[in-house]
């Protein structure tokens, strides 16, 4: 199963012996937001586990056309969220939207940038993401919950 859209939750059974998602009828007529999700993999979160923590994006403007933020590709914001860990599927819990610093301007961030990865090693938070499309980064932060 993967994660196929976070608000509202959509999880799908997947095929992966041909790359397809089995698309279930209902999806097509479900009413949704602007918070896709970025990976499908998440991490256990809570004391107790009892959730998973995933990355989201929103596209700024909401929209895929043209903008004066990014010629090429998308601006995007970022988000944390997390599902319950067990069918029924719910959103618990839903952050901010944030850009991460940029490693070349500290005082400011690129205008493509895009987490995809996410992992916990020793207590702290991993994040991977690709920065106007042709580089990419990693930074370590402290966990929380």
């Amino acid at each position: 199963q993967a994660l196929t859209w976070v608000d509202p939750v959509t999880v799908e059974n997947v095929n992966t012996g041909h790359g397809r998602r089995l698309t279930s009828k209902n999806e097509k007529n479900k009413r949704k937001s602007h918070v896709h999700g970025t990976n499908a993999f998440m991490v256990p979160f809570g004391k107790n586990e009892e959730e998973l923590l995933g990355m989201a994006h929103f596209h700024r403007p909401n929209d895929r056309n043209p903008n004066e933020y990014a010629r090429v590709g998308h601006h995007y914001t970022h988000a944390f969220f997390t599902i319950s860990a067990q069918p029924p599927f719910h959103l618990k819990r839903l952050s901010a939207e944030f850009l991460l610093q940029s490693h070349h301007q500290p005082d400011d961030a690129e205008i493509i940038q895009f987490i995809s990865g996410l992992e916990y090693h020793d207590d702290n938070l991993i994040l991977a993401w690709g920065i106007n499309d042709c580089e990419g980064a990693s930074g370590q932060y402290a966990r929380v919950g």
